[in-house]
């Protein structure tokens, strides 16, 4: 397979990639310095990820999540090292970065993490929240299951938040508590080091929690008419943006969620949709696909994450896909994955080894 087409001068891949979970390229930024720190080459990761190297450098170019990725978890495997997703997100540049100039300018962090979660899809897809309660707030985040290889993506995003909380309340800041999808690592010093002794695994989604004191600190560098400006901006990128989401993105998380409520038919999706069943069934058929086609492909591509990126036991994950019978699990991982559900788990990579 080819590499993804090279993005042109206007910052967009010549290739479409609407139908697909995307990231703006400037994620890639500061990425080439930090591997050579270790005595690694970016472009034969890139290479392997069939991404293009004309995307670094073009920051404003989007680029599948997947392969991003894909990207980190090479980076990781290259540099043996298992914490890579951390360490670049401790040190990744916010070069233009629009999102990370507004909270610069916010006038407080709580201002800032709220307009970050507002203007979120003018940078990526993946689901974030700001979830705000009368004691402080919760970041929280998750990524499309038809994006394998979430740890590295994972470390990293939660880093990038820990490095701009840090910018207000100072270097020695931890959070309240953290949680994250994946299965837990076998040398915690350095999640411990990072990010405090209060740390969950195999969660539902990632999250941080914030105290109120922290939300409340102001941002040290705040200019409001910059924050004005920046806000309106991508007020308006996100309108541009409309036109371009695709339905069965919209269809897959809201399976999801009805997934991890037990209630998972057709009826339970149209409403987190709002939709009437026959206006989903409608939407599905445009699309060429079936309500139980899809469903099926999503139930594969969430088993596949739990597999091989948890260390939930098989019951569990059975059940988060949808099956009360772990039998009825292992004959559906046969049929998508040509063998049983333990055979298919032992293929995850060993990268606590390298830590």
């Amino acid at each position: 397979m080819a590499a993804d087409s090279p993005p042109n001068p206007n910052g967009n891949s010549l290739d479409s990639i609407t139908c697909k979970h995307r990231v703006r390229a400037l994620t890639l930024s500061g990425l080439r310095e930090l591997l050579r720190s270790y005595g690694v080459e970016l472009a034969p990761i890139l290479r392997e990820a069939e991404l293009s190297a004309e995307y670094v450098g073009n920051d404003y170019a989007w680029i599948p999540l997947e392969k991003l990725a894909k990207v980190l978890t090479l980076a990781a495997r290259d540099t043996r090292d298992a914490c890579f997703g951390l360490k670049y997100g401790s040190v990744m540049r916010s070069t233009s970065n629009p999102l990370g100039y507004m909270m610069a300018n916010a006038p407080d962090l709580r201002i800032a993490l709220r307009s970050f979660a507002c203007f979120h899809p003018v940078l990526s897809s993946n689901n974030l929240e700001f979830v705000e309660s009368a004691g402080g707030g919760r970041i929280e985040w998750s990524f499309p299951v038809t994006v394998p290889d979430i740890t590295q993506l994972t470390d990293f995003v939660l880093m990038r938040f820990i490095s701009r909380i840090q910018s207000a309340a100072g270097r020695a800041w931890r959070p309240v508590s953290v949680g994250v999808m994946h299965r837990q690592p076998r040398d915690l010093a350095e999640y411990r080091r990072c990010l405090g002794p209060r740390m969950t695994f195999n969660q539902a989604v990632s999250s941080i929690a914030i105290a109120g004191s922290t939300l409340a600190l102001p941002m040290p560098q705040a200019d409001p008419q910059l924050f004005q400006l920046l806000s309106r901006f991508c007020q308006e990128e996100l309108e541009r943006q409309k036109d371009g989401d695709h339905p069965l993105n919209q269809i897959r998380e809201a399976m999801i969620i009805c997934l991890q409520q037990g209630s998972f038919g057709p009826k339970c999706v149209a409403k987190e949709l709002g939709l009437a069943p026959a206006s989903l069934h409608r939407r599905l058929k445009a699309e060429n696909t079936s309500f139980q086609r899809l469903l099926d492909d999503t139930r594969r591509s969430l088993a596949e994450r739990y597999l091989l990126e948890s260390s939930l036991n098989l019951t569990d994950i059975a059940s988060r896909v949808g099956y009360s019978e772990l039998s009825a699990f292992s004959r559906a991982a046969r049929r998508w994955f040509g063998t049983t559900p333990r055979s298919f788990r032992r293929r995850a990579p060993n990268l606590d080894a390298a830590a």
